[in-house]
């Protein structure tokens, strides 16, 4: 009936702090706030509206309970964390912090050099 990983269109039916509600053909499902994005989410209806239609990605279908787990952001690659940019950022931050240390360490062997004379 719906596969994992498949896009489905569903309709927004209820909103809660947690997640919103939603209603497929044959199934409900929700979408967890943490799959809404991966980025800090206040408030659920800053992103979706009671009645809206949009598409979002399955995560998983329980068959006995009609139930479906639902992702937007996996629909929404703007709404997705780049690990990459991330590890570059740190990088960076750990190339500053050194030429800080190095130049620490040379006013250190300067002031060194100084008392030795």
């Amino acid at each position: 009936m719906y596969d994992k990983n498949n896009k489905i269109i569903v309709k927004i039916t209820n909103i809660t702090p947690y997640g919103a509600f939603c209603r497929a053909e044959r199934a409900d499902g929700l979408i967890h706030i943490s799959e809404v994005s991966d980025y800090f989410v206040k408030d659920i209806k800053d992103f979706f509206d009671i009645g809206d239609e949009i598409e979002v990605d399955v995560l998983d279908f329980n068959i006995v309970r009609k139930h479906l787990k639902l992702s937007y952001k996996n629909c929404h690659p703007e709404l997705l964390k780049n690990d990459d940019k991330e590890i570059q950022e740190i990088k960076t931050a750990f190339q500053n912090l050194n030429k800080k240390q190095n130049k620490t360490d040379n006013i250190e062997n300067i002031n060194k050099i100084n008392e030795n004379e």
